[in-house]
């Protein structure tokens, strides 16, 4: 407590307004800079998970185009007609050349790839290991299509592919799952960093209360005395406070007073404000306002306690609390002092949102869909319930871009993601992989029931096309597969299946279309 005849001196007040105005002015710069600091941090963690996203989707995707160049290779032996033949080369040729090129963004990065190419010693000595099956295979897919062009035997060339595709699968494995424990590291590091931030934003706070509201709080308490409780004064001391106060009866909560900082957190008027009860800012609703309220009946002095406050607007705000009783004109009220942190939790809330949503479609984003469908199978051995997946591809996607542009090809993603959760049943999942690429996790559902949402999908997806006077077709091919514990042993083994599945039925629409 200030003493009394430093109060009463003008000089005396002045200077400790002035040390508590420049304490007030460093504990703002420092909570501006953490908060600045903090956005900063958020950013470069979306930035970078976006490219942790794309590079581990990429290295997941060698593996299959690993498994598609071998699968092509025997199409290309068991042609029957020189059309078909010709049709497979060309999508060897395609195969082959985006898994080098892809193999080499992997390594040494490719900004239209979306891939940085900043890979640890531990990813460089993997790639090493595998890049004699790299080239082996690269090798002899490109002699068996010149091979295949001439009419020359290629079973060699399929026979190289067989024997080293393994070794190089096996590496992929290495590698993705490398890249994506590499990914979580850097994760687990920006939220302890993020953390810290917060923490001591926290305690930039909790000093700011501790060295400026609690001296401007004794110094109105003894200054109402001074000025013989006169309640324009206080209201005057009110004023000049950085920090949101209101002045509330002991007995009934009525507010008595407030400064404009609470007027404006709270939005509405002093005259409003002072016709008001406390209780009406307070939606009981949330546990920690409840538990407020019982504590001040029980006149518990409080320090930084968090409640929900309503403003006029019915908006909602994260609030800290600090609460003191003191006298004002003979009776006993309660100052409250008031600290907004909803910006806070809503860095909090955007940083969760982006590590499970994807940006684009608003689909659970590949890691954590990847997350349910573990815990899904496993409660599917658990429960022996039905549990089917869709691996679902978007048709057309390149071809949009390149002619129509990217922002139709946006479309085609946002409303493919749209025809898909309004189809599918209240405890399916969605998700989106990457790119083009999605799945659906079907809990307590058959094939047959799959097939049937699968169909509203893509009725769904071509009626907003038609309705939107879409210049292309939208459509999807996809593949549909049921869950069974002694096959499919690891996820990824399931994802595969329904892939296979997917391009099967990818291939049978070119066919279709060829024949039309």
């Amino acid at each position: 407590m200030f003493p009394p005849e430093h109060l009463a001196s003008p000089k005396a007040s002045s200077l400790v307004a002035e040390k508590l105005r420049k304490r007030y002015i460093v504990a703002l710069t420092l909570i501006a800079l953490l908060t600045i600091l903090s956005q900063l941090v958020v950013q470069f963690m979306i930035s970078d998970q976006e490219h942790d996203s794309r590079v581990v989707n990429i290295a997941g995707r060698q593996r299959m185009l690993g498994q598609s160049i071998t699968k092509t290779a025997f199409y290309i032996a068991s042609a029957q007609t020189p059309e078909s033949s010709r049709a497979y080369r060309q999508e060897l040729d395609t195969l082959v050349t985006l898994w080098e090129r892809s193999h080499r963004g992997l390594l040494d990065g490719d900004d239209e790839l979306g891939l940085p190419g900043r890979n640890s010693p531990e990813i460089i000595s993997l790639f090493a290991h595998i890049q004699p099956d790299h080239l082996a295979i690269v090798s002899a897919a490109r002699h068996l299509l010149s091979a295949a062009e001439r009419g020359a035997p290629i079973e060699q060339d399929i026979q190289t592919l067989r024997d080293h595709e393994s070794a190089f699968q096996l590496g992929m494995n290495d590698i993705v799952f490398r890249y994506d424990l590499e990914a979580k590291r850097k994760v687990t590091f920006t939220s302890g960093l993020e953390l810290f931030l917060m923490s001591l934003t926290l305690l930039v706070l909790t000093l700011e209360a501790m060295l400026i509201f609690a001296p401007i709080t004794r110094r109105i308490l003894h200054d109402m005395r001074i000025i013989e409780k006169k309640e324009e004064d206080q209201r005057s001391l009110f004023s000049v406070s950085p920090t949101a106060l209101l002045l509330v009866d002991i007995g009934d909560l009525s507010i008595i007073s407030a400064n404009q900082k609470a007027c404006d957190l709270i939005e509405e008027t002093i005259e409003t404000i002072t016709r008001s009860n406390l209780r009406n800012y307070l939606d009981i609703s949330h546990e920690e306002n409840r538990n407020f309220l019982e504590k001040i009946v029980r006149l518990e002095n409080l320090n930084d306690y968090e409640i929900v406050l309503l403003a006029a607007k019915h908006e909602v705000n994260n609030v800290l609390v600090s609460v003191r009783q003191i006298s004002f004109s003979d009776r006993e009220v309660f100052v409250l002092g008031l600290t907004n942190i909803s910006e806070l939790k809503k860095v909090q809330k955007d940083l969760e949102h982006f590590a499970t949503f994807d940006e684009m479609t608003e689909l659970i984003n590949r890691r954590t869909g990847l997350l349910i469908l573990k815990n899904s199978t496993l409660r599917s051995k658990r429960d022996g319930r039905q549990l089917t997946v869709c691996f679902a591809d978007l048709d057309g996607l390149k071809k949009t871009n390149d002619r129509f542009g990217h922002a139709e090809g946006d479309w085609l993603l946002k409303n493919t993601a749209r025809a898909m959760t309004e189809s599918i049943r209240a405890g399916d999942i969605a998700i989106r992989l990457g790119g083009d690429e999605f799945l659906l996790i079907f809990n307590d559902c058959s094939s047959e029931e799959a097939s049937r949402l699968l169909t509203r999908i893509e009725d769904s997806l071509s009626l907003f096309a038609s309705e939107a006077n879409k210049p292309y077709p939208a459509g999807i091919s996809y593949g549909i597969c049921t869950f069974d514990p002694a096959r499919h042993t690891t996820q990824d083994k399931l994802i595969a299946d329904a892939d296979a599945l997917m391009y099967t039925n990818k291939q049978e629409k070119k066919r279709l279309a060829g024949m039309g």
